[in-house]
C-alpha cells in the first residue's frame, strides 16, 4: 500500500511537470517577420497562430501578441532600425530541430539590417514574474559566410549569436541557407518595467538577419492585459502640458492617475504625481526634461466590474527642453517613407534650432482620412498618434499638412482637399498654430509643367481655406523645389543627374528627393537659407539609414531650395537677395560685386563653377561715385594644399589714418558674421592679405568691411 501511494506520488510529481510543461507550450508565441506577402497562418501545416510583423505594419506597435494557440498576452512589440526585406530564406526548415519554428512561410523572408547599424525588437508589458525561453532563427540563401548578433537586455543582459548563411550550410533547394540551426537564450527575466529589449547586428559578414522568432514562459505565469490602452497627448517639453485618455473610457474624473517617469525605459519608475495631487493631466517640469514618462489609469469601482481593468502608457521621452519648436506632421507615405520629420529634426538640429516633431501618417489616404481617423477610435495608422487629440492638447506651433498625390488632379477632390484642410486648419489656427499645406510635385510621368496647375491648385484651396482664421495658411513648396533642382540637372554639380535620380518609382522619393523636401520645409518654417546645412540625408522607403551626399551637389541643391523658397507667393519667406552692406560714410553706399574665380579654377568634375558662389565682396565707393576700387578681393586658383583662396589689398596710408578692414563671412548671403571660421587661415604679406579654406568647404561668401577712422 506504500509504495502504491509512492507511486502515486511520483505519478502525480511527473503528472504536475508535464500539465506545467503543456501549459507553457501552449503559452509560447510566434513571430514571423518579413514580406506582407508570405505571411503565416493558422491554416498552414502547424495549425498555430503566429503573430506577423511585415514592412506595411511594422511602424505601428504591436500592443497584444498572441499565443500560438490564439490567446492574448498583452505583450507589445516595437521594430525600430529596420533595414529593409528579404524574401530568400529558407523553404525547407528542419522540423526535427526548430520545433515550432519550423513553418516555411516564416523561414523564408526576413526582416535585415545592414553591417554597422543595428535593427531593436522591444518587448512590452511583460509579466516581470515570468522567466522565458526565447529562440531566433535567421537565414539568407547566399554562398558568403554570415552571422548575425541577438543581444538581450533583460534583468540580466546576455547575447547569442547564429550563422544565417555560407557555403553547402543549407539543403536543397537553398543549400547555402541556414535551415536547421537556431540561437536560444533560456531563463530571461524581463527588466524591472516589464521590458526586454532585442538588439540585431551583424557579428560576422554584411547583413544580419531575423526570420523568426518564439518566445515561450518555462514558468507558469498569467500574461497581463494588453498596454497601451491609455495615450498620451501634447508636447513633450518642459512647460507643456500632458493629457491622458482611456482608449474606451476617455479621461474619467472618477479614474485614479498615476503618473511615473525613468531616466530611460527598462529602469525603475519613480511616481512624479498620483491622484492625490493631479488627475488626467500633468505639467511637465524642469526637473522631467531628459526623462520618460507614461501614465496609468485606474477606473473606477464600477467600471471594473463592466470589466475595464488598470492599464498604462507607452513611455513618451524623451522630455525635451522649453526652447524646442514644435511641428506636428499629417500626411501619406510621401511623408513617411522620406522620413521627413526626422530629417526635419537632424538639420534643425545641425543649425542650432531645437525642433521636436511628431506625426499622424497612413500610407495612400487623404485629408479626409486622416481627419476621420485622428480621434480616439479612429482606425489603424501606419505611425504615428492621433492629430485631432494632439491638437487639442495644444502646444503644437506649426501643423504641416501633405494632401495625397491626387488631390488636386479634379475639382471634386479639391473640394474634398478644401473641406478637410479647413477642418484642420481651423482647428490649429484657433489654438496659434501655424499651418502648412506640402506642395504636391507631378508623377514622374507627367511633364515638369504639370507643376503649374498644382501650384494654381493649391493656392485656390489655401485662399480658401484661410477665411476668416488668425493666421494665412503658407505653403512648403516643395513641388516647386524639386521641379527647379530637375531642371537644373545635367549642368554644374548636377550634370550627372536627371529627373529620375529624385522619384523611387512615379511618386515617392529617393533618398535624393527627401533630400530636397526636407530642406523645403526647413527653409519655410525656420524661415532661413539651408546653405551651409550637412550633407547628409536618409535612405527612403522609411529604413532610416543615414546617407552622405557629394558636398557639391548639396550646396547647390541647398542654393536652389533656399532661391525658391524665398520666392515662393504666400511661403511666408522674404526675398533672398542680399541685404546692403555698412557705408563707408555717411549717405554713401558702396556697389556690390561679384568676384570671379580665376580662369584656371575648376571644380573636382572639371566643370566650370557657379561664380556667384565663391565668393562675394563689398568695397568702398568714392564719395558721389559709383567706381569700384583696386582693393577688392580677387579669386585665386586652387592651392596645392587643396585650399580656395580669396585675396585683397590694404592701403597703407589708409590703414595708417585709421580705416579698418575686416573680413565678413556668409554661407547664404544674409547672416553675415566676423567670427572667423576655424577652418578658415588669413595671412598677410607686406599689403597683400590672402584668406583660404578648404576646398571642401568652398561654397562660402567674403566681403570686406571698409570701417572709416573714427571721429
Amino acid at each position: 500500500m506504500k509504495e502504491f501511494a509512492k507511486t502515486c506520488v511520483r505519478v502525480a510529481v511527473a503528472c504536475g511537470v508535464l500539465l506545467q510543461l503543456a501549459k507553457a507550450q501552449s503559452q509560447e508565441i510566434l513571430i514571423d517577420f518579413g514580406s506582407s506577402s508570405m505571411q503565416s497562418t493558422v491554416t498552414g501545416t502547424q495549425l498555430k497562430t503566429w503573430n506577423n510583423v511585415h514592412e506595411l505594419n511594422v511602424n505601428s506597435p504591436n500592443r497584444n501578441l498572441l499565443t500560438s494557440s490564439g490567446a492574448s498576452t498583452g505583450i507589445s512589440l516595437r521594430v525600430t532600425g529596420l533595414g529593409g526585406v528579404n524574401p530568400n530564406g529558407s523553404t525547407n526548415p528542419s522540423s526535427a530541430t526548430l520545433g515550432s519554428l519550423a513553418n516555411p512561410a516564416a523561414t523564408r523572408d526576413s526582416f535585415f539590417v545592414g553591417s554597422g547599424a543595428t535593427m531593436s525588437l522591444l518587448l512590452g508589458n511583460m509579466p516581470t514574474t515570468g522567466v522565458f525561453k526565447i529562440s531566433f532563427f535567421g537565414s539568407r540563401d547566399i554562398a558568403e559566410t554570415r552571422h548575425t548578433r541577438y543581444a538581450l537586455s533583460a534583468l540580466e543582459a546576455s547575447t547569442t549569436t547564429l550563422q544565417t548563411s555560407g557555403s553547402l550550410i543549407g539543403a536543397s533547394p537553398e543549400v547555402n541557407t541556414n535551415r536547421s540551426n537556431i540561437a536560444v537564450r533560456e531563463l530571461v527575466r524581463p527588466r524591472a518595467d516589464g521590458t526586454i529589449q532585442i538588439d540585431i547586428s551583424a557579428s560576422f559578414g554584411a547583413w544580419a538577419y531575423i526570420n523568426a522568432l518564439s518566445i515561450e514562459p518555462v514558468n507558469e505565469i498569467a500574461y497581463l492585459p494588453p498596454q497601451g490602452e491609455v495615450y498620451l497627448f501634447g508636447v513633450p517639453r518642459v512647460s507643456a502640458t500632458l493629457s491622458a485618455k482611456h482608449y474606451v473610457l476617455g479621461a474619467p474624473a472618477t479614474a485614479s492617475y498615476l503618473w511615473e517617469s525613468v531616466a530611460s525605459p527598462g529602469q525603475s519608475p519613480t511616481v512624479i504625481q498620483d491622484s492625490s495631487t493631479g488627475g488626467s493631466s500633468y505639467a511637465i517640469s524642469q526637473a522631467d526634461e531628459g526623462k520618460w514618462i507614461r501614465c496609468r489609469i485606474t477606473p473606477s469601482l464600477s467600471a471594473q466590474q463592466a470589466g475595464f481593468i488598470s492599464a498604462v502608457s507607452e513611455w513618451l521621452g524623451p522630455i525635451r527642453s522649453s526652447t524646442h519648436l514644435s511641428v506636428f506632421h499629417v500626411g501619406n507615405s510621401l511623408t513617411r517613407l522620406a522620413n521627413i520629420p526626422a530629417q526635419l529634426e537632424n538639420l534643425s538640429r545641425s543649425a542650432n534650432f531645437p525642433l521636436l516633431t511628431s506625426l499622424q501618417a497612413t500610407d495612400g489616404k487623404n485629408l479626409r482620412y486622416h481627419w476621420d481617423n485622428g480621434a480616439m477610435n479612429g482606425a489603424d495608422l501606419s505611425a504615428g498618434t492621433r492629430s485631432r487629440e494632439q491638437l487639442a492638447a495644444g502646444g503644437w506651433e506649426h501643423l504641416v499638412l501633405q494632401p495625397h498625390s491626387e488631390e488636386w488632379q479634379t475639382s471634386a477632390s479639391r473640394a474634398e482637399f478644401t473641406e478637410y484642410a479647413r477642418r484642420f486648419y481651423q482647428m490649429a489656427d484657433s489654438r496659434g498654430a501655424q499651418v502648412y499645406f506640402v506642395l504636391n510635385w507631378p508623377w514622374q510621368t507627367m511633364p515638369l509643367s504639370t507643376q503649374e496647375q498644382i501650384n494654381s491648385s493649391f493656392e485656390t484651396v489655401r485662399q480658401s481655406v484661410s477665411t476668416g482664421g488668425q493666421k494665412q495658411v503658407l505653403i512648403i513648396p516643395a513641388g516647386q523645389a524639386l521641379r527647379a533642382v530637375v531642371e537644373a540637372c545635367g549642368s554644374g554639380a548636377l550634370w550627372n543627374y536627371n529627373r529620375s535620380s529624385f522619384y523611387i518609382d512615379n511618386v515617392h522619393q529617393t533618398a535624393l528627393g527627401g533630400y530636397v523636401t526636407a530642406l523645403t520645409h526647413f527653409a519655410t518654417i525656420h524661415k532661413r537659407s539651408p546653405v551651409g546645412l550637412p550633407a547628409s540625408t536618409l535612405s527612403s522607403w522609411g529604413e532610416n539609414q543615414s546617407i552622405t551626399l557629394p558636398g557639391a551637389v548639396a550646396t547647390r541643391i541647398q542654393e536652389i531650395v533656399w532661391g525658391v523658397v524665398s520666392s515662393y507667393p504666400n511661403s511666408g519667406v522674404t526675398s533672398a537677395s542680399p541685404p546692403p552692406p555698412p557705408p563707408l560714410t555717411p549717405n554713401v553706399l558702396p556697389p556690390p560685386v561679384v568676384v570671379d574665380p580665376d580662369p584656371t579654377f575648376v571644380t573636382e568634375s572639371n566643370l566650370p563653377p557657379d561664380p556667384v558662389l565663391l565668393a562675394h565682396a563689398f568695397g568702398p565707393g568714392e564719395p558721389g561715385s559709383p567706381a569700384l576700387q583696386a582693393n577688392l578681393p580677387r579669386a585665386l586658383a586652387p592651392l596645392a594644399n587643396g585650399r580656395f583662396a580669396v585675396e585683397y589689398r590694404v592701403n597703407p596710408a589708409a590703414e595708417a589714418s585709421g580705416v579698418v578692414y575686416t573680413p565678413h563671412w556668409s554661407y547664404d548671403l544674409r547672416r553675415w558674421t566676423a567670427t572667423q571660421p576655424s577652418d578658415t587661415l588669413i595671412e598677410r604679406t607686406e599689403n597683400t592679405v590672402k584668406v583660404s579654406w578648404p576646398l571642401s568647404s568652398r561654397w562660402r561668401f567674403l566681403r570686406i568691411h571698409v570701417a572709416p577712422p573714427p571721429q
